[in-house]
């Protein structure tokens, strides 16, 4: 009678084992046979400890054969390479200093210039750690008064150069192709420059980088950069015909820096000492920033695919908002337009506003150059990419909890309390971005789930653009909402401000010694209404327009003397609950925006107000008065 043979399914080893027990036990050999307690029972344990560790082996080799799946990061940088896409390496901090040179010895007959060399080494200390910074290019210091030499905007990079020429191994692969490995894996891919067959105190024979092989001639002196294990990089060359081969015998010397990736961000200090003699202070324009560690590895499996798709070039605005994120991963996220939609209109250029990890709302200079000049040689012919700095919307939420202390132990301050630190949670990981839609009835829900004993909550949601003008200048500023606005009924004098819900409203301010606010009539007009809970009047009925259907406010030679704060805050009533954040704004839902009313659900029991000052309410002196905007 023929065996029956028992199929192995299983994967772990107690599964794998209790299958080759039950085949042994259809075996007419071991009929009756006890396999538990026996030697039997030793053997099955090494026979099924064989099968799972191949079962294992195979598991995870197959694995490391995709990217979706790949767990090693050299498996997942090999895959990268099949997809032409190169691992970020280390970054280095850029900072943008003056330096002053002052030298008694040149007060006669002194130069007329000074010249700072490539490579000059500058020292700084920050956070108790020493930072060392180079030039990447020579500057030339003009001199200001006798003695005294001044270079303006001189860019430093924290790092150390590796000697003037470091000799890397290299490798001929079997078809030919001289690969250069570089042996140390802190390298800045940015500061790569190759030489072939030059002497070591001489700059000449000087390869210098693709990135592409689209228009590279046969003899071009190029050098391609592709991933190397254990996060190193190697360098190789076109074989003549996508750039010029070095013949084996000619000298191949590397010069690269080595940096601190983010360590050195934030950096602001800085000495030299590169003038023998002379006192030297630098005088910081912008600190250290742009520092960046090596790229992670799900940061390879997301971006990787996306750099076969887009080929290195920005088509579509989905396209600039992958490169720059792929380059700089301190980018939290990215918007892309067109100039059409910029205020003037600017026909042929794509807007670029970023949003960053780190807690800075403004762009440094540097960092914005770096981005422009990234895009621009990857941008169609005849698009040219330009910096928008970064504009934000917030949102003035008013929320009324009704609660009962018939399911719950917590005062009113205590569920406030909650309500606030999910609101923050909600906010971080739901907003704080580009194109973000704040949705009143999630808030809800929100706050309703917070507490058992909250019954019921109340939401309103007034979004909020900040207008920061310079004092008693004269402005036509525009704010575009960009959503249908509610529109009031026409404002008549005769009726007063009372019940009078307007469209939009702006916190107070100082004109001609009155403190006064924004407001729309509900005919399409802005104007201006003093600051008056019991006797309000209006100043300029005509101070702007605004457009109902687009939510866009139009203020005709606006000026103030007086604000409190950082901002006079433009808010709008909308038709909708819903609200998404217009073109290029970040959606920001602040703490100090959120007022929360609470009533006891309880006969007779008044309501318990929180007693914070809102946002936005300013007194005829500019002192908050505590009464609201709306």
């Amino acid at each position: 009678m023929a065996s029956v043979k028992t199929p192995i399914t299983e994967l772990d080893f107690d599964g794998v084992k209790a299958q080759l027990r039950e085949y042994l036990a259809t075996q007419t050999q071991f009929k009756d046979y006890n396999f538990e307690g026996s030697n039997m029972s030793a053997l099955l344990d090494v026979l099924a400890y064989n099968t799972f560790q191949n079962n294992f082996y195979t598991n995870m080799a197959i694995n490391e054969m995709f990217l979706d799946s790949a767990v090693m990061k050299n498996s997942v940088v090999s895959h990268a390479k099949e997809l032409n896409y190169l691992p970020r390496s280390r970054k280095s901090a850029i900072a943008v200093v003056n330096v002053r040179i002052q030298d008694s010895s040149l007060v006669e007959n002194g130069p007329s210039t000074l010249t700072i060399p490539t490579y000059t080494n500058f020292g700084s200390t920050f956070k108790g750690d020493q930072f060392n910074f180079v030039t990447n290019e020579t500057y030339v210091a003009k001199r200001t008064e006798p003695g005294v030499y001044v270079a303006q905007d001189v860019s430093l990079y924290e790092g150390q150069m590796l000697a003037s020429f470091t000799r890397e191994g290299f490798i001929i692969d079997a078809d030919g192709v001289l690969r250069v490995q570089l042996t140390n894996n802190e390298v800045d891919t940015d500061s790569i420059v190759v030489f072939v067959d030059a002497e070591e105190t001489e700059d000449q024979n000087i390869f210098t980088r693709a990135n592409t092989i689209y228009g590279v001639e046969p003899l071009d002196k190029v050098f391609y950069i592709e991933p190397y294990l254990d996060d190193r990089y190697a360098v190789y060359f076109g074989k003549n015909e996508f750039g010029l081969q070095p013949f084996e015998y000619e000298d191949v010397r590397v010069r690269y820096r080595v940096c601190s990736g983010e360590e050195a961000n934030g950096a602001n200090i800085f000495t030299a000492s590169f003038v023998e003699g002379a006192s030297i202070s630098c005088t910081t324009v912008t600190p250290a920033a742009g520092g960046q560690e090596r790229e992670t590895l799900e940061s390879i499996r997301y971006f990787a695919p996306k750099a076969l798709q887009i080929q290195e070039r920005a088509v579509t605005s989905r396209d600039y908002e992958v490169l720059l994120m792929q380059k700089f991963p301190d980018i939290k996220s990215v918007s892309a337009y067109g100039g059409e939609q910029l205020d003037p209109p600017q026909f042929g250029k794509v807007a670029i506003s970023v949003y960053l990890s780190s807690e800075s709302e403004l762009i440094s200079k540097t960092l914005s150059n770096a981005y422009v000049t990234f895009l621009r040689d990857k941008s169609p012919l005849g698009i040219e990419p330009i910096f928008v700095q970064t504009k934000y919307v917030y949102a003035d939420a008013s929320i009324a909890i009704r609660y009962s202390l018939k399911n719950t132990e917590k005062s009113a301050a205590q569920l406030e309390s909650m309500a606030r630190a999910a609101l923050s949670t909600y906010a971080t990981e739901n907003l704080e971005d580009f194109n973000r839609t704040l949705r009143s009835s999630v808030l809800t829900g929100i706050v309703s789930d917070v507490d058992a004993g909250i019954l019921s909550a109340d939401v309103e949601i007034l979004p909020i653009i900040e207008y920061s003008p310079v004092i008693n200048m004269v402005t036509n500023p525009t704010f575009r909402f960009e959503a249908e606005l509610h529109r009031p009924y026409p404002f008549r004098s005769t009726n007063g401000f009372d019940n009078y819900k307007s469209a939009i409203r702006s916190s107070p301010f100082d004109v001609n010694g009155t403190c006064v606010y924004l407001q729309d009539d509900g005919l399409g007009n802005m104007m201006t209404v003093t600051d008056d809970m019991n006797n309000p009047q209006v100043i300029n009925p005509s101070a702007g327009t605004v457009d109902y259907s687009t939510g866009e406010v139009k203020l005709n030679r606006f000026t103030t003397e007086e604000y409190t704060g950082n901002a006079i805050k433009i808010m709008a009533r909308l038709k909708d609950s819903d609200y998404t954040s217009p073109k290029g704004r970040v959606f920001i839902l602040r703490d100090t925006d959120i007022k929360i009313t609470m009533e006891l659900e309880e006969k007779g029991a008044a309501p318990v107000i929180n007693t914070a000052t809102p946002v936005g309410t300013v007194s005829s002196s500019g002192i908050g008065t505590g009464s609201s905007i709306y």
